[in-house]
């Protein structure tokens, strides 16, 4: 099997296993707003314009999305102490919750994958991985 025939494949079943935790839980949540949540709690004072470049999505649909988050009750705006022309995305504690149910069902999806593979070929392909990344950025 060819590297990206393997990328993809592994790629697909990750998110496939993953997708599947997620609905086991019972979240009514598109993928985009599970990434949209993980994606706001790893950037330092998130804001839309922020959530819109690292998620290479344009303002308008970003602004969609923050506006469902927020219905949902699981995002508020707060306003910039630095930057008055913007808001903070911040999770609420539903939002706080979700994500580490996520978490959760991705450190599970992760360990299932991980069996059987001894530590030193798992440092070995992270290493791989991070060099592959690194060539495309």
């Amino acid at each position: 099997m060819e590297l990206n025939d393997t990328l993809f494949e592994l790629i697909h079943s990750v998110r496939m296993n993953i997708l599947t935790k997620v609905k086991q839980l019972g979240f009514d949540l598109t993928p985009m707003h599970l990434k949209s949540l993980k994606v706001i709690s790893k950037i330092d004072l998130c804001t839309g314009q922020k959530l819109a470049n690292f998620m290479s999505r344009d303002k308008a649909q970003i602004n969609r999305l923050i506006k469902e988050l927020v219905t949902q009750g699981l995002v508020i705006k707060k306003d910039h102490a630095q930057d008055k022309r913007s808001q903070l995305l911040v999770l609420t504690s539903s939002g706080q919750a979700i994500m580490a149910a996520f978490k959760q069902a991705e450190q599970e999806v992760f360990e299932k994958m991980l069996t059987d593979i001894p530590a030193s070929q798992i440092s070995t392909f992270t290493e791989i991985a991070s060099k592959l990344k690194a060539n495309l950025e």
